[in-house]
This record gives structure tokens, sequence and C-alpha cells, in this order.
């Protein structure tokens, strides 16, 4: 045998590309003869392809050949390689085949391209006499020409005698070559690479950092391996930038890099050109700016560039790192002088690529930036622009009469504020960024000891000036990153920021940190700053407050709330009316001071309404949940969704979609809850927010808990409880653990459910919170009830009562009623559940309807009223099967049937599948692949393979059109 590479496992992500090579070795098996061709470009995994199938080929004779570049002048040197192990069949040859052998592959004889071809394939024929025989070659186009095609002459003749022949090429390499089936490598999924990348990584990355390597390598598995090797412990961390483009180091990057220095120096200037812009706009520029088009034909020609739809692109994904990285410092500056040239009418593009062109400090270009930054209303823009003005800012007093020299003496008239820091903007809560001053609030001024950060000395008043304005202007580039979505930029900022950015790193680790440590962090900068600076006190404070009700500690925010009413009378903008308003309003509701709370709250809505800021919308979105004004509430927080996309605040649309995921709840319309809360996890997760994301897990979780999907269920409030556990946070714990009760009331485990829910009411900071345990009430009642368990919920149902009366809202009445009709005997226990069924016709929550009516039909059968008892339990199980609550409908067919109700026929056959399975026959009838299928409901492929043959087996049908026509019936209509 040929030496063949070590044995590989199966290359992951390439099930059709192993499939094919499987039927091919079977053919030959079987003895038959078919030929493969597999294409790819460099790093696109051919030759783990091929190196797996000798592995799967062990019962095979196997011929070897890798072709490589510098063999590919020398005459019948692939055929050598290929050949040598079969040569001692040459005497079973005619002898004039014999000669021609021996004579091309000994003295090189090159002159009967015919005769070698017909000997080569007659040879191959008599060692497949004996035993299949795979044969393959492995970069076939770098093959000499002579071999080339005596390997294709035999690969088209070959019919019966047994010989798979697997072949591997460039992709539109061999324009000409006929016969073979060509397969195309297509590029490696996201999740593949993803696996790769943390095989191949140096350090553990970060889950940012893999997915911009898997965004750099484009579906290449050698290019996503050469990024990770390049990896600096910091920068798989996402401690340090990954830089724009990322970095590489590998033979693949060598070559490209070699290929770049035999360029002239157009094309190598053209070629920076491109992968700094790779925007269609670019090319129309460049074609308008008189640029030739024709630089670029020698890099084709390398195979660096191709053309896609009419204009060059990278070749590979590795050209983009080799050509900036290795190009020389020279040549990389003046590729971004000539982009700033060509966009001059975009001053942020222009002022970037200018930026990107000095090396050191230009306090002149920073000041530039600075102004395009303010007037930016694209955050990531901004954070960029932000960040390279920082960089560019000196903190030492440049020479009299430099550059520097008059700007840093400028900014210090500036700098000279009674707050003792440089007027830069600073960021509003949320979605907005504002002018005002940005003070010392770290607990130390820049420089603490008279020197400036970098140790150079005694410092002058302009080193100072500077320190504090470069200090402040990473501050700016962390919050813009921040609100952009790119969490890492922001927290590396931050660190480059000092001491000032710590209220905004506590902040930031509100969001994906431990709240009670930001609390304390952020009441003692708004205590520093509150005798000067009123407004950014109070944002402070609200910040505080919602670090304490996120931990579930009330009491923290009923004094944070106080503190905050004490700046009333300095802090007056409408944005400060509407923080005031919101923490009375907030105090007030959790205290029972309902209907002090909702007026304050109503006022947050319209002023919400009227300022438009996503992050004030916010509030005004969570205003709307506590006043019951869930209508409200849906079109603010889309609202929210829309402008915070719009203006690139990424990291306000999780925020946003996660309570319009609790006003979707509140209407018992799953499908778009589920829609809302897995995009929410999506893009919390994305943007660095933890906390957010366990939001989302316990949403996601109350929904599996719903439908009765127990393992969905149990894994996401499983993970949800986690992060509350890690990050003290009380509001996803409290949530988490609702929908566990609430999976376990459904499944007709009432005094488990019971326990769980009476312990919620009792929890302190961490495990519970004040908003859970008002809304839980109803489930506690019933799981009490049901369950025969002594929960004291008389003086829950009255705080309930008292906010529904608050705030004027049906559903929220017919619940108290629902409570108090559990509660009561005999016909005043009928007149209750009558009065809730009454006032949820004017509520929107078709699910606790639904569940009215099943616990009314129950009390109604078991009082010996079975007809109309069947009225109320058919239209609950109907509600429920609409929705997809599978446990609640088997409920009400169990009580539908003991009251005398048939359930027949296909709605029979709906009860036999498990909340799981009824899911999932739902996803795959509306289309879905059964990969789609796994990704909505966060299970693997292969189980839901497993759960599909199931159901088919349960409702008697083969195909997914039978199941699609059976889920279009009544009974199962979503």
């Amino acid at each position: 045998m040929t030496r063949v590479p070590p044995t590989v496992t199966a290359p992951s992500g390439r099930e059709r590309e192993l499939a094919a090579v499987r039927r091919l070795l079977h053919a030959a098996r079987s003895g038959r003869s078919d030929a493969l061709l597999v294409t790819g470009g460099p790093g696109s995994g051919k030759s783990t392809l091929l190196a797996h199938a000798v592995t799967e080929a062990a019962d095979l004779t196997v011929l070897y050949a890798r072709a490589v570049p510098e063999e590919s002048d020398l005459a019948h040197a692939g055929l050598h390689q290929l050949l040598r192990t079969v040569l001692p069949y040459l005497p079973r040859l005619p002898a004039a085949q014999r000669e021609v052998l021996d004579e091309a592959l000994c003295l090189g004889r090159d002159d009967r391209p015919f005769p070698l071809a017909a000997a080569a394939l007659a040879l191959l024929t008599e060692a497949a006499a004996e035993h299949p025989l795979l044969v393959c070659v492995d970069d076939l186009h770098l093959m000499d020409r002579s071999s080339r095609q005596a390997v294709a002459f035999a690969a088209r003749r070959f019919s019966v005698e047994g010989v798979a022949t697997l072949l591997t090429a460039d992709a539109d390499v061999l324009g000409d070559l006929a016969g073979p089936v060509r397969l195309a490598l297509s590029p490696l999924p996201d999740r593949v690479l993803s696996g790769l990348l943390d095989e191949r990584a140096p350090h553990p990355l970060a889950a940012g950092v893999r997915a911009d390597l898997v965004a750099a390598a484009r579906g290449n598995p050698r290019a996503a391996g050469e990024l990770a090797d390049a990896l600096t412990p910091g920068q798989a961390c996402g401690d340090a930038p990954l830089g724009e483009p990322p970095r590489s180091h590998g033979p693949l990057t060598d070559t490209c890099a070699r290929l770049l220095r035999s360029l002239p120096a157009d094309t190598r200037h053209r070629l920076l050109l491109m992968v700094l812009d790779e925007t269609a706009e670019h090319h129309d520029r460049a074609e308008g700016a008189g640029l030739e088009p024709g630089d670029l034909e020698p890099a084709v020609a390398a195979g660096l560039v191709r053309h896609e739809a009419g204009r060059p692109v990278p070749a590979h994904p590795l050209v983009r790192t080799a050509c900036y990285h290795r190009s020389p410092l020279g040549e990389r500056h003046a590729a971004h002088r000539a982009l700033a040239d060509l966009y001059a009418d975009l001053p942020a593009v222009a002022a970037r690529h200018r930026a990107a062109a000095v090396a050191g400090t230009d306090p002149v270009l920073a000041a530039e930036l600075t102004a395009i930054a303010r007037n930016t209303t694209e955050h990531a823009t901004a954070a960029l622009l932000w960040e390279r003005a920082a960089e560019l800012t000196p903190t030492t007093a440049a020479p009299s009469g430099s550059r520097s020299a008059g700007t840093v003496r400028e900014a210090g008239s500036v700098a000279a504020r009674p707050s003792g820091r440089a007027a830069e903007p600073v960021t509003t809560t949320g979605g907005t960024v504002r002018e005002g001053r940005s003070p010392a609030i770290g607990g130390r001024s820049p420089t603490t000891d008279g020197t400036v950060r970098e140790g150079r000395g005694p410092a002058t008043a302009e080193d100072r000036i500077g320190a504090k304005i470069r200090e402040d202007r990473f501050l700016m580039a962390a919050r813009h990153a921040w609100l952009a979505g790119d969490h890492r930029r922001a927290r590396r900022d931050a660190h480059r920021a000092g001491d000032v950015a710590d209220p905004f790193a506590a902040q930031m680790d509100l969001r994906a940190g431990v709240a009670i440590d930001a609390f304390h962090r952020l009441s003692a900068a708004a205590e520093r700053l509150a005798d000067h600076d009123p407004s950014r006190a109070l944002e402070l404070f609200h910040h505080a407050g919602e670090a304490g009700c996120l931990a579930g500690d009330h009491d923290r925010y009923f004094a944070t709330a106080a503190r905050a009413r004490a700046l009333a009378e300095r802090a007056d903008s409408p944005r400060d009316r509407v923080l005031l308003d919101y923490m009375a309003g907030k105090s007030a509701i959790f205290r029972g001071r309902h209907a002090q709370g909702v007026d304050a709250l109503r006022r947050v809505q319209v002023a919400a309404d009227h300022l438009g800021e996503p992050d004030v919308l916010v509030l005004g979105v969570i205003s709307g949940l506590l006043c019951g004004d869930h209508i409200r509430t849906r079109a603010l927080a889309g609202r929210a969704v829309l402008i915070a996309r719009r203006t690139g605040a990424a990291a306000l649309v999780p925020q946003a979609l996660e309570f319009l995921t609790y006003a979707e709840l509140w209407f018992g319309r799953l499908s778009l809850a589920e829609e809302s809360a897995t995009e929410g996890l999506r893009t919390a997760l994305a943007t660095g927010q933890e906390n957010c994301a366990g939001h989302h897990r316990a949403a996601l979780a109350f929904v599996a808990a719903i439908r009765g999907e127990e393992e969905t269920c149990r894994g996401l409030a499983g993970a949800a409880l986690a992060t509350a556990e890690a990050h003290d946070v009380g509001l996803p714990a409290a949530l988490a653990s609702w929908a566990l009760a609430l999976l376990d009331l459904g499944a007709g485990r009432a005094r488990e459910a019971a326990v769980r829910l009476r312990a919620l009411t009792r929890s302190g900071p961490g495990r519970s919170h004040a908003a859970v345990r008002l809304l839980l009430t109803p489930h506690l009642v019933e799981a009490a009830v049901r369950g025969g368990l002594d929960a004291r919920v008389d003086a829950g149902v009255a705080t309930l009562h008292a906010w529904a009366e608050a705030t004027d809202n049906d559903t929220a009445r017919a619940l108290v009623a629902r409570c108090r009709g559990l509660l009561a005997d005999g016909d005043r226990a009928q007149e209750d559940l009558f009065r809730a069924l009454e006032l949820h016709t004017s509520g929107y929550c078709d699910f606790e309807q639904a569940r009215t009516r099943l616990l009314l039909g129950t009390r109604l059968r078991r009082s010996r009223h079975p007809g109309s008892a069947r009225e109320h339990l058919t239209e609950a199980r109907e509600i429920f099967e609409r929705l997809g609550a599978a446990p609640w409908a088997a409920q009400a067919a169990a009580e539908l049937r003991a009251a005398g109700g048939a359930v027949s026929g296909v709605e029979t056959r709906l009860s036999d599948l498990s909340p799981q399975q009824l899911r999932i026959a739902r996803h795959v009838a509306d289309g879905a692949t059964n990969r789609e299928v796994a990704a909505r409901m966060f299970l693997s492929t292969r189980t839901v393979d497993h759960h599909l043959r199931n159901i088919y087996s349960k409702l008697g049908i083969r195909s997914r059109v039978e199941l699609s026509r059976l889920i279009d019936r009544p009974a199962f209509a979503d």
C-alpha cells in the first residue's frame, strides 16, 4: 500500500460528503467502479475527508498519492507515487505496456501519453482483479500534467472492476476534467467551527471571541485553526482586542503572504484597499475615483482574489489577515489615507481611516474624532471614534510650538470646571448619550500622587488635563460600545479609563454580575455626586435601586428611592422627572400603596411615550406591567425594540424583549412569548448580559411548563436558577421557581406545587421578588386547595385585590374572584367562579379564562350539574388545545369524561402524545426541519428524530404530509 495519512475520525459537519464517500466504497465492494472529485478551497477539509475515506476502506487495497507543487513540472512524478506498490503486477501486462510504464516511470519518457495512460489502466485493473481497490489522489490540480491525464483516463474507463477513485482538487482549477462526479465542499456550519476552535485554541475561548473567529473563518476549518493559533491568552478570554482583521498564524497564512510579496506595488495597494473595505460601495467608489480595475489582475492570477457578483473579493478567508498584518506599516498607512480620501464625504469613515494611519498621539486629530463622535447616532461607530480619540490623546505636555501644545492648552481651558473633569459627553440610563460633565467619582483623580499614569515624572497642569481627557474619552468609548452590544470592548475601554469608569462598570455588572455588589458601588458613586451634579446622581441612584430590586432586596430599593427624592428640587429635567416618578411609583406598589403607585407609574408611561428614547421606553414598559396596562406595555415594548435596533443600541433589545415576553405571558400568547424570549435570550448572550439571559430562560421555562414539556422546563429553569445563585438575583430565581411549580400543577402534583409556591412567598433577597409574590397568588391558592395544604393565602388574596382595583384590570379582578371561589364553599364558591368568568370576558387572557372554566366545570361536576359542567369543560379543553397547553387539556378531557362528555377519534389520539411530542409535531407540521425543531426546543437533533418516530407510531401515520394534514384538524389547530 502506498503511504497513506494516519487514521482520522469522521469530520464533523460533513454528513452529506461522508455519505457520498460511503456509497463510493460500497460500490467497489460490490464489484462496481465509480469516481468522485471533491473540490474546495485551500483548508476546506478535502484532505481530511480523503484521509477518513482511507480509514473506512480498511478492507480495500488503497493506493494513495498526494501531489506537491515542487513536483508539478516532473513528468510522471504523480503516477510514480501512486503506482509504486502495484508494480509487482507489472509482469502480468503485455510486453508493450510493460515497456511503456518502465520507460515512463524509470526514464521519464513523456512522448507517448496515450500508451502510458492505457498501461496505467491495465496495471490498476490487474490489481483490482485480486481485491477491491481505492485510488486516492489528494490535490490533483498540483499533479504533473501527464500523471493527471493518466489518472483521469483510468477513472473514466473503470466500470465493473471494483475500483473506487477518490480525487480532491481546489475549486474551479480543473474546469476541463470530465468524468468523475463533482462534490463541492460547502462552508462548515458555525456550530461545527465553534467546536473545532475550542479543540484547537491554546487557551479557553470567551463566547464572543469564538463568534468573531467563526465569522472571520467563513466556514473554512483550516482558517479557523490558524486564527486560533495566533491568539494570545488575553485575546482568547476577551481582555485584549482581536484586531480588525484578526491575526492568523500557519502554513496557509504564510502562503498568502508569500504570494502577496510577489505582487506589484500597485496591486498590493489595491488589495489592501479591498481587504480594509469589502463593501460594494467601496467597489463603486474606487471605479468612480479612476482606480484601475486591472491593478488586481495579478492578485486574481495568484489566486488571492476572485470575482463575485461582478466585483473583486478575497479568494480565501486568510487573504484578509495575511494581506493586512504581513504588509509593511507604511503600506498599511498609505491604504488608510487613500480610503480616507475616497470617503471624504463621510466624516466618520474618513476620520477613522485617517486615525488608523497615525502612529503615536495626535491631539488635533483626537479632537476632530471627538467632534464627529458627538454627532454620530450609530453607537458602534461612535465607540470606535471615541476609543481612537482616546488613544491619540497625549498624557504629557508637548514641546512649545508643536502640533500638540496648543491643543492641550485649549483643552485645559475647557477642562477647568468645578468638577475637575474635562467637559465630555456622558451617557444616560441606556439608549442615548448626552453632553455633560463626567466627574471624578471613582474615589481619586486620574493621578493621585502628582504623576501621570505612565509614571514619567512630576505632572504639569497640562499633563493632568491630558490624562483627564484621555480617561473621559475611553469612558465614552466604553458606554457607546456597551450600547452597541460589544461588551468585551466596553469592559476593555472602561478598564483603560481607570477609576472614573467604576460606576459605569457597576452598571454593566447590574446586567452581568453580582447585583448587590453593583448596588453598593452605584450608591456610593451617587452619594459622591449628589451635591454638585444632582442629575447624574439621580441616574446612579436609579441604577442602584434597580440592582437592589433585581436582587429582591426591596428595603434597599425603598431607601434608595427616598434618597433620590431628596434631589427632586435640583433635578428637574423631563428625564429626571421620569426617574423620580418611576422610583416613587415602584416603591409605592411594592409597599402596597397601589393607588399612589399607579398614578406615578402612569405618568412614566405618558412621559416615556413622549420622549421616545429606548431606555426611557423600557421604564414605561415596566411601569405598564406594574399598572396592569398590558396592552400599552406591548406597544411601548415594541417601539423600544424598533428604536433600539434602528439606533444600534443592541444592549437595550433584550431588556425590552424581556418585558414584552411578560406581557405576552399575561395574555396567554405562548407562541409570541416564546418567540420574544428566544430572541431575547440570544441577544442577551450576544451582548454579555447574563442576568438578562436568566430572565429569558425563566420565561421560556414558564412557557414550557404550561405546555407540559418537563425536560425543557427543568433544563431552562435550572440554568436560570444557577445564574441567580451565582449573581444573587432574586427576580429570575423567583420566575424559574414559579415555572417549576406551574409544571407540577399541570402534571397533577398539586401539593408539590403548593409547597414550592409557599416557599417563594416566604423567601428573602436573592430568592424571590415582590412582583412575583403578588402575581403567583392565584396559582398558590389553586395548588393549596387541590393539594390540601394550609398556605395562609388570605393576605395574598387581599393584596392582589387591592392591586386589581387600583389598576382597574378586569383579568386581575377575575383572578381574585377565582381565588375566593376556590376558598369558599357551596353556592358562594360557584357564585365567585361565575363572577370570575364574567370578568374574564372583558379581559384578554384566554389561558386564565380556560383555567377558570376548568375549575368551574370541575366544581359543577362534583356538585352534580354534569350538563353545565360539560359546557365549560369542553370550551376549556378547546382553548388549552389551541394554545398547546397539553397538561391542562388532558385535565379538562379527564373531567369531561367524568362528566359524561365524549372525547374520541383524533382528539383521543392527540392525548396520546406527550406535551413535548405534541410541540414537535406542531413544528414539523409547520414545515420545520428536524434541525430547526431541535434549535427551537433546545434539544439535540437525535432526540427530535427519536420523538418523531414515536409520533408517527402513536398517530398511525408514515410521513410529514400526513402529520401536517392531521395537525390542521380543529383538535390540533393552534
